[in-house]
């Protein structure tokens, strides 16, 4: 019997679902349901035009935490080394993806992972990915304080064959506008902030290098991706740390952060 009631309710929040197709609760009803089926800890639907910062949708949060917002500083610039965020801007196709399919080897050891992933996402990420018109994409982003498990990721895998096209057709029903206004010199000053970190200082090939580290990749991978020796990549990296005046991954993280306009002493 509490099955058959479990079920009723699911199908009651898919109709509620699809009723909010185009209208302001999507997404928060969407989220709802999902966490019907599997009690994840976070989530956040964004959009990602195909230039300049993501553009929140709706978050979730089952235990808000007191503390400093995570969010602007994620959109002033730090989201530039989110591994999602970088494959949906190389055309990662639809469909519904764990971390561990996408983020670079050395993910876990980056700084961005240890200082602000690993709090604010937490231990692991799923996403729902849909790609748009014009190289943007829609996400919607599952977070949890433990690994997903093989089921569970299997059981939300089989959900994406539903929750991928209820989001696309709510985006096309959609008139977009977005959650948070943005100043456009501080979009224009962000926007290419990855690409132009250390400019003027280190070589095209040690900017690549440093990208590379920040996003967190290991000098093997980043040799195979760049079709160089790792020990040209170590001889690189000890070469643009010399430049910068830094001597570990934590300083360059902090360089980045400062570029972004953010004291990492003073947050």
């Amino acid at each position: 019997m509490d099955s058959l009631f479990r079920e009723a309710a699911l199908h009651a929040g898919l109709g509620r679902t699809i009723g909010q197709l185009g209208g302001d609760r999507f997404w928060k009803q969407l989220i709802l349901l999902l966490h019907q089926w599997l009690p994840f800890d976070n989530a956040l639907a964004t959009f990602y035009p195909s230039d300049g910062a993501p553009q929140p949708q709706e978050e979730y949060d089952a235990e808000p935490q007191a503390g400093p917002a995570s969010m602007p500083v994620y959109l002033d610039g730090l989201y530039l080394l989110d591994p999602f965020y970088q494959t949906c801007r190389e055309g990662l196709p639809n469909g519904f993806y764990r971390l561990e399919e996408i983020a670079p080897d050395h993910f876990r050891q980056s700084e961005y992972y240890l200082n602000y992933f690993h709090d604010n996402v937490l231990e692991d990420e799923v996403q729902f990915i849909v790609q748009l018109e014009s190289q943007s994409s829609l996400s919607l982003s599952l977070g949890m304080r433990r690994r997903f498990s093989a089921e569970e990721c299997g059981l939300l895998g089989l959900l994406s064959g539903w929750v991928l096209p209820l989001m696309k057709q709510h985006w096309l029903q959609r008139t977009h506008v977005p959650l948070l206004t943005r100043q456009d010199e501080v979009a224009s000053q962000v926007r290419d902030a990855l690409s132009q970190f250390g400019a003027g200082v280190l070589s095209d090939r040690e900017l690549e290098i440093a990208r590379l580290i920040l996003r967190g990749y290991s000098s093997k991978a980043m040799a195979e991706r760049l079709a160089i020796s790792p020990e040209t990549v170590k001889v690189h990296r000890r070469h643009l740390y010399a430049k910068l005046d830094i001597s570990s991954q934590p300083e360059l993280f902090s360089l980045f952060i400062q570029a972004l306009g953010h004291d990492p002493e003073n947050p």
